[in-house]
């Protein structure tokens, strides 16, 4: 798939009011496509479409929604069958993260978190087959994390479900090859966006973090290449030799120091 073959149809992105959803949007725009838009924060959006439409000329549009609602899912396909719209480049992007010892978080929390990082991802995937398969043609990309390689101490419930996203990802795109869907899995390590500060981060191991452009940039290039996984983390490799040779103590041992809340906390 090339992305000039994509221009003038439509590209649905979740978590695009900042960070990594708000540059793909940005990105796609610049690209020619027509974008749906999906986040909770209902200003911000409308100023990122208002934005897009004038610097790129493109249709846009928002839809505010909490996608840890269980029902948003059904309820922004309905709005996009009721308008026409079909979409042709799923870019499921939401997601939340938590820092810090597994039992200092409500129990709440972690349920919103799960609920959006994997059932969510699920649901969207599930409901726009159709839009997808539609075409000849056509692209979804899942968001994970470099965390996925690992059992992470003190981001635990995060890295499994990135885990999960990981796997269920490549087995979609080894089943929907026949339906000429790319599904991509995209594994951005530590990037410049609001993420660390939703998610409650300390000071850790990782210091350096990635524009968002950087990872659109990888992502976007990845489609013309047809790969399920889509790396644009730094020191994976070695992350994952270690993840499988080490004994597991190891691992767990080692990954907790970098993560390991300040003393008092």
């Amino acid at each position: 798939m090339r992305l000039s073959d994509l221009k003038g149809h439509w590209a649905l992105v979740t978590g695009a009011s900042s960070g990594i959803g708000e540059e793909f949007a940005r990105q796609l725009a610049q690209a020619g496509m027509q974008l749906v838009l999906v986040a909770r924060r209902d200003e911000r959006l409308q100023t990122v479409v208002q934005a897009l439409r004038a610097e790129y000329g493109v249709e846009a549009r928002a839809i505010a929604a909490d996608l840890a609602d269980p029902a948003a899912v059904a309820r922004i396909r309905a709005e996009l069958d009721s308008a026409g719209i079909r979409v042709r480049l799923l870019c499921n992007n939401a997601g939340a993260g938590r820092w810090g010892r597994f039992e200092a978080t409500d129990a709440s929390v972690y349920d919103e978190l799960n609920t959006l990082n994997t059932t969510t991802l699920v649901a969207m995937c599930r409901r726009f087959f159709e839009h997808l398969s539609s075409f000849p043609s056509s692209a979804v990309i899942n968001v994970s994390s470099a965390a996925a390689y690992q059992p992470v101490p003190y981001m635990a419930v995060y890295a499994a479900s990135k885990a999960f996203v990981q796997s269920f990802s490549q087995a979609l795109h080894g089943e929907w090859k026949e339906h000429g869907i790319l599904v991509q899995t995209l594994v951005p390590g530590p990037t410049a966006t609001e993420f660390d500060a939703k998610a409650g981060a300390y000071e850790s191991a990782l210091v350096e973090r990635d524009p968002p452009a950087h990872v659109v940039r990888a992502a976007l290039a990845g489609l013309e290449r047809d790969v399920p996984v889509v790396n644009a983390a730094k020191g994976t490799y070695k992350q994952r030799v270690f993840a499988g040779l080490a004994p597991h103590a190891m691992v767990i041992r080692e990954v907790g120091k970098m993560f390991k809340p300040p003393e008092g906390t």
